[in-house]
């Protein structure tokens, strides 16, 4: 019944559940979905897999899975970079599938002064498996469903539009700050029929970020450094919008964080993260507790929880010493 009343609900309001990305929680640990200028900050090839599982009590939650590539090209100012992300609703019924090729170029100002151009142009594909929902004119009120066929107008199963986004990242010496725009086209993900006027692809994103990295020098030495990286995320689509708030510290191989999270019609969540590097591989893992009024839903939402790892091939010993000397500053240090 619960996933009767789900489906009901879903079909309801689509265009407005579609007009919905996926914010991760460990936003620095997923760059290239924060920013495309993020592409090849390092000085060699990275790879990031991001998982996310929100609200993992209630039925039919959310599960987000993305992972991306990048390096810069030697000797230029260019780097690229691959993207891919899948979330799932309804239990998997309902699925969004993102792919795309990521382009970045540095522009030193000065020493300590850069603005990174991003690009990205893939595809968005939406799917929805119709034989495991049950539609409300298939309901008999004394039976429940009838096993009648719906005669719903189903546009098809899947749909796939082309997808375009691109942002802009500026540094000065520890600071940085950026903004991005997904999906500037508008891609078409509906699946079932709507007027024009009613659905008009899925909205434009606009995210603002910004941050620091300072070095405490007090407790820092070459094997552990200390440092405390404040940072902001700010995200708009269509009329839904949220901020988050925090920072973190890190203390040699090991960083601790937490954020405040706020939908502006409401004080949303509170997030805490640690993080874990060896070499060149970081592992991270965060946990979402619902401070507003939806942990009163009956039964309760349950903890949001996100699972990341980053193999950044130039945070190798043998590779350290190039960074040093390498055009991009440290301040990019907390996404690699």
């Amino acid at each position: 019944m619960k996933k009767i009343l789900f489906a009901l609900l879903f079909l309801s309001l689509l265009p407005t559940l579609a007009a919905q990305d996926p914010v991760f929680s460990q936003f620095y640990a997923a760059p290239l979905r924060l920013n495309p200028a993020f592409a090849g900050i390092g000085t060699a090839p990275r790879i990031a897999v991001n998982y996310r599982a929100q609200h993992t009590s209630y039925p039919s939650a959310y599960n987000t899975m993305a992972a991306s590539y990048d390096q810069p090209i030697q000797g230029t100012p260019s780097s690229f970079g691959l993207r891919m992300m899948k979330d799932e609703q309804l239990e998997g019924a309902y699925q969004n599938t993102e792919v795309a090729l990521v382009y970045s170029y540095d522009v030193m100002i000065d020493k300590e002064t850069h603005v990174r151009l991003g690009l990205a142009a893939g595809i968005l594909s939406t799917g929805l498996d119709f034989s495991t929902l049950t539609f409300g004119d298939v309901l008999d009120p004394t039976v429940g469903a009838s096993g009648a066929i719906t005669e719903e107008v189903l546009a098809g199963v899947s749909k796939t539009s082309a997808d375009f986004g691109a942002g802009v990242l500026f540094s000065a010496k520890t600071f940085f700050g950026g903004v991005t725009f997904d999906h500037l086209n508008r891609p078409d993900e509906s699946l079932i029929e709507l007027n024009s006027n009613l659905y008009a692809g899925r909205p434009t994103r606009l995210t603002l970020t910004g941050g620091a990295q300072i070095n405490v020098k007090r407790y820092s030495n070459r094997r552990r450094p200390a440092y405390i990286t404040p940072n902001f995320l700010y995200t708009s689509q269509a009329n839904l919008r949220q901020l988050n708030m925090g920072a973190y510290l890190g203390y040699g191989p090991v960083a601790i964080g937490g954020w405040y999270r706020h939908a502006f019609e409401n004080a949303d969540g509170l997030i805490a993260a640690i993080s874990f590097r060896q070499d060149v591989l970081r592992i991270g893992l965060s946990y979402d507790a619902v401070v507003s009024d939806l942990r009163n839903v009956p039964g309760g939402l349950g903890s949001t929880l996100e699972a990341s790892v980053i193999i950044d091939f130039g945070s190798s010993k043998e590779l350290m010493r190039r960074r040093k000397a390498d055009r991009y500053n440290d301040c990019y240090g907390m996404f690699r």
